[in-house]
């Protein structure tokens, strides 16, 4: 449930009290320490965490939020000694990630409680005690589905018994394609919060039985190969005067890119206003203004095509400036801004692998999405050109890119999803291939006598190779010339020479050869 600022703040204020409690409590707390992986074993940022305490024969959580796990997958948080407690985590946060940032991710992770329990009911218990008043669990999360890229949904109407509220701005989430339920919740002062019998579509009008309730809504979107995503409105009273603006919101300004959008209004004296701006559903905090009558937002070169909300949350404050109950109002205006959206760039810069010589077969990387459904696409590049007919994920070198910087583009086209993804990988320089000779060593191998390192059949002539001699391995020190003499640190060791062979337009070649042990 999203909490009002004034019921969270108080809420957090009454768990933080006791972590800054006396020494005599401090000894009776232990650390619940949380870590989240993959089924690679990496750690998953961003993950939500609850620590479940039974209290009264129910496991509750502590209500505050978003709970999340750092950029190490980890959370830590202080827990009275004697307690009894579930640890979870739940991938299903779609927020900020930073100031200019929001978390979305392609993969999504199964829902899972210490140890690998798939509900809170199946989880394990731990019980701290003053022995062992502390523990850390690692939880890995198995790969679920596919991620969607949510938006967060808005709510228009004036909260009136009989007056429709609608919730609007699922045209912005992907994939477009997503089916959308809906819950409508209703919660007095001091009592849980239920859902409305019958209330599952995207408008409902509230009745009588609401007046003086708090009500939102919950919004879920599916699709077949994703995880499912639920977000929540806006939320206020039903009833109650609701203060408007003394001028509806606007936005002026060329709705293309380069020029810059205002968003205003009128604001009545006694009020506090949120002005938020975003972009094909996803925020736009830097844009951000508070207190204000006015913002203003710059359309960028690749928001072309977008679809551009200005969203307003206006309440009342009472004369020491405090939010007043139920007070709110909600308003959006929407512009599209011309031209087509642009590609975006992969996640991931695609590499190619592979020798970069004439006749040998550069490979691209085949999976460069999670989403079977998805349309990859490849093009070769010699220098900025095109190679015509190189279309494949593999391409054969050929002797015409001899020292040109070959490179793939690669474009994927997801269904549902209003961009297309292209990024293209760094380039790599084509070079004949350098036949391979021989290198050995020559010499005797005792403390005093010389080693001699000799190459042949390298070619085609010339050929400049240089030498590197190694000590089980290692380099050492100054040992670059065809010549080594071997020394008192060599004994009970084996030398080995290496050699690095070039040559123009050709590709380099290192060879090592069979090491020689010196046993005096």
């Amino acid at each position: 449930m999203r909490l009002l600022r004034p019921i969270l703040l108080g809420l957090l204020a009454l768990l933080l009290v006791p972590l800054a409690a006396t020494p005599a409590q401090a000894a009776a707390e232990g650390t619940i320490t949380g870590v989240a992986v993959g089924p690679d074993g990496k750690p998953l940022k961003n993950v939500r965490w609850e620590i479940l305490e039974l209290q009264d024969g129910k496991w509750q959580g502590y209500p505050f939020g978003p709970k999340l796990t750092d950029a190490k997958g980890r959370f830590s948080w202080k827990v009275p000694v004697g307690g009894q407690y579930r640890v979870c985590f739940f991938d299903d946060y779609y927020g900020q990630d930073s100031q200019d940032t929001y978390w979305q991710t392609e993969v999504r992770h199964r829902d899972t409680c210490w140890p690998n329990a798939t509900s809170v009911q199946n989880a394990t218990t731990w019980t701290s005690t003053s022995s062992a008043p502390s523990k850390t669990f690692s939880v890995k999360l198995p790969k679920q589905a596919l991620g969607m890229a949510p938006v967060d949904p808005f709510l228009l109407g004036s909260f009136r018994v009989n007056e429709p509220l609608t919730v609007v701005g699922q045209e912005g989430w992907r994939p477009t394609n997503a089916t959308f339920s809906y819950r409508w919740m209703s919660q007095r002062d001091g009592v849980a919060a239920v859902p409305i019998a019958g209330a599952t579509s995207a408008t409902y009008t509230p009745t009588s039985a609401q007046s003086g309730a708090w009500v939102w809504a919950e919004v879920t979107a599916s699709r077949a190969g994703y995880k499912p995503a639920t977000l929540t409105t806006p939320v206020s009273k039903v009833g109650g005067t609701h203060v408007q603006p003394s001028s509806p919101l606007k936005v002026t300004g060329s709705a293309k890119p380069g020029a810059t959008l205002t968003a205003s209004f009128g604001k009545p004296a006694n009020t506090f206003s949120t002005l938020t701006w975003l972009v094909d559903g996803v925020p736009q905090p830097r844009s951000t203004t508070w207190g204000q009558a006015s913002s203003s937002f710059t359309v960028a070169a690749s928001h072309a095509g977008a679809r551009i909300d200005a969203r307003l949350q206006l309440y009342r404050t009472d004369a020491a400036g405090n939010y007043v109950d139920g007070s709110d109002s909600f308003h959006r205006v929407q512009v599209q801004v011309a031209g087509s959206r642009p590609a975006k760039p992969l996640a991931k810069r695609p590499t190619v692998a592979g020798k970069p010589t004439v006749g040998r077969i550069l490979a691209a990387p085949r999976t460069v999405t999670a989403d079977p459904t998805a349309t990859v696409r490849y093009q070769w590049l010699r220098g900025s050109t095109t190679i015509k007919g190189a279309t494949k994920s593999r391409y054969k070198v050929r002797a015409v890119d001899v020292n040109k910087r070959l490179k793939v583009r690669v474009t994927v086209a997801r269904p549902g999803w209003v961009n297309q993804y292209v990024s293209t990988s760094t380039a790599t320089i084509a070079k004949r291939p350098l036949k391979v000779g021989t290198v050995k060593i020559a010499g005797t191998s005792k403390v005093g006598k010389k080693l001699t390192a000799k190459t042949a059949r390298w070619g085609p002539r010339p050929v400049k190779v240089r030498f590197q001699w190694l000590r089980n391995g290692r380099v050492i020190k100054g040992a670059t010339k065809a010549t080594y003499k071997v020394r008192k640190a060599d004994r009970h060791k084996v030398i080995k020479v290496r050699v690095v062979a070039k040559k123009p337009k050709y590709l380099t070649v290192v060879k090592t050869s069979k090491g020689r042990k010196v046993r005096r």
